[in-house]
C-alpha cells in the first residue's frame, strides 16, 4: 500500500474556544481558534509560538470590540475556557 500523501490524507480538525484573557494590563473576551486538534488548551497553547490571536475581541473593563488582535503569550496571567466546540 501507498504510503499517505497530502491529497489522500484527511485534514487535522481545528477547534474553536471562547476564552478570557487577562494580560499584565487588561482582560479580553474573544474567539480563538486552534489548528491542532488537542483537546486541552494547554496542549494547544504549548504548541504555538509567541503569540496568539483573538478573533471577534472586547476589552471586558472598556467594552472596546476589536475584530483581532494578537496577544504575546508571555503577558498572559491567566486564561479561561468559556465555551469550547469541536
Amino acid at each position: 500500500e501507498a504510503p499517505p500523501t497530502l491529497l489522500t490524507t484527511q485534514p487535522a480538525e481545528s477547534r474553536k474556544y471562547r476564552v478570557r484573557i487577562r494580560t499584565t494590563t487588561a482582560e479580553y473576551d474573544g474567539m480563538f481558534f486552534s489548528p491542532y486538534p488537542d483537546r486541552r488548551l494547554n496542549e494547544v497553547l504549548t504548541r504555538m509560538d509567541e503569540f496568539i490571536n483573538l478573533k471577534d475581541a472586547t476589552d471586558t473593563t472598556t467594552g472596546e470590540s476589536f475584530p483581532f488582535m494578537v496577544i504575546s503569550k508571555t503577558s498572559i496571567e491567566t486564561i479561561k475556557v468559556v465555551k469550547e466546540w469541536d
